[in-house]
């Protein structure tokens, strides 16, 4: 491996490693205040909640990686930006009077769509940042939003804990988040939203927000088995293990695809396709390294006692083992195949495959809970996502192995989308 790309590795780390501690630190915290029927629920909530923002907010964010690009080799990024903001805000106000509307009349709950909303804006302004390169910056609203949900936490959950708060304070830290962003962008004077820039993309982020919302079928879809066919108790250790292993083992596979997968685009669009393929598997092999060190080391402090008192009730280590299992094979996808499917423009792709996935899931997850088959809802989770990594390769097999003059081509368009990586 090169040493420049190990660097390249450990700089997003360095980037992420904040935040990432932070938002370890709070779920633990909140984990502990909240009885573990409790965290299910929040978990639960805050899936579906993100489920939503990502289907109300997605197909605008997606797409802005690509689409400022070319916006900016235009000399229309300003513009671009002007006109995104001023669209997410039109589509902010409608969710917050709607949100607001449900709850006065007894439906839903204000905290959620303010969450809808708060998590869309954040993540929307961060790919912005993140397009324009602005990676420190990027880091620091990460970090604001961190510090901001560890404060929030702190100050929320005191006494008796409840999910409300716990929820409030996730919610208020999007929205600083959102804020550091909007400050690091610098002035900017909201214009009404042309359609002429936004109608790419429309084309270009749907594709990518109907294949997260696929992947929410297991991910999300699971968690309502289990509160159907088994108990907030399972539901509450279940969604632990996952968010700890989304946090602590998936956070090196992202790091990867913030710098490895932009990078392996940029070598494709010059002409070097071979290189595409190499970049992606080399980040690949090094945060496989760090993220199956990083669950080892998890599992070790638990048995070794010194980890008892933080993890609490709600972690169980054979649980955290499986579903990171799960976590490493979907963000190995995400870092090696789902950018073959960018290059060759097959998106839908990834769609389909996470369908499948998702249908096997929460049908062999229901299976197992009825015929009450010790981990067997676990096994599913992990299944799911094997069917979905394994759909993905064999369907774009021929696109893997292509090298092509075309496939130069292809990959100039699709540069720097990695969003469906996040």
């Amino acid at each position: 491996m090169k040493r420049d790309s190990l660097w390249k590795f450990v700089e997003s780390i360095v980037i992420r490693i904040v935040p990432g501690l932070l938002n370890i630190v709070t779920l633990l915290y909140i984990g502990r205040h909240l009885e573990i029927g409790q965290y299910g629920i929040f978990s639960t909530t805050i899936a579906t909640v993100s489920f939503i923002s990502t289907l109300v907010f997605g197909v605008a964010t997606y797409s802005i990686m690509p689409v400022s690009a070319k916006m900016h080799a235009a000399g229309l990024g300003r513009e671009y930006v002007s006109s995104i903001l001023a669209a997410l805000s039109i589509v902010a106000l409608f969710v917050i009077l709607v949100g607001l509307a449900l709850a006065w009349f007894g439906f839903g709950n204000a905290v959620a769509a303010t969450i809808i909303v708060s998590f869309g804006l954040h993540t929307a302004l961060q790919e912005i940042l993140r397009s324009r390169l602005r990676l420190w910056a990027y880091g620091w609203s990460a970090i604001g939003q961190a510090v901001a949900y560890q404060a929030g936490a702190v100050a929320l959950l005191v006494g008796d804990a409840k999910i409300g708060s716990a929820l409030t304070a996730f919610s208020l830290s999007y929205f600083a988040g959102a804020l550091i962003s909007l400050a690091f962008l610098g002035p900017m004077n909201l214009r009404r939203p042309r359609l002429s820039y936004l109608g790419g993309s429309l084309t270009t982020g749907w594709g990518l927000v109907l294949s997260n919302l696929a992947e929410s079928g297991i991910f999300v879809g699971i968690r309502y088995v289990i509160l159907i066919f088994g108990s907030p108790t399972h539901l509450g250790v279940f969604s632990f293990c996952v968010d700890l292993s989304q946090r602590a083992v998936g956070f090196f596979m992202n790091a990867a695809s913030f710098v490895f997968v932009p990078r392996a685009f940029l070598s494709a669009a010059n002409g070097n396709v071979g290189e595409f393929r190499r970049g992606l598997f080399e980040g690949a092999a090094i945060a496989l390294f760090f993220a199956i060190a990083s669950a080892a080391g998890i599992i070790g402090l638990f048995f070794s006692g010194y980890a008892s008192g933080w993890l609490g009730r709600s972690f169980d280590p054979a649980v955290f083992a499986i579903v990171s299992c799960a976590v490493l094979i979907n963000r190995t996808k995400k870092v090696i195949i789902d950018p073959f499917a960018l290059r060759s423009n097959n998106a839908m792709t990834l769609t389909y495959s996470y369908l499948a996935g998702a249908l096997a899931c929460c049908c062999l997850a229901a299976l197992s809970l009825w015929w009450r088959l010790p981990l067997g809802s676990e096994m599913a989770f992990l299944f799911g996502y094997l069917i979905a990594a394994a759909c993905s390769f064999f369907a774009l097999r021929k696109a893997i192995a292509d090298n092509g003059p075309d496939a130069t081509q292809r990959a100039f368009l699709m540069a720097g989308s990695d969003a469906v990586n996040e």
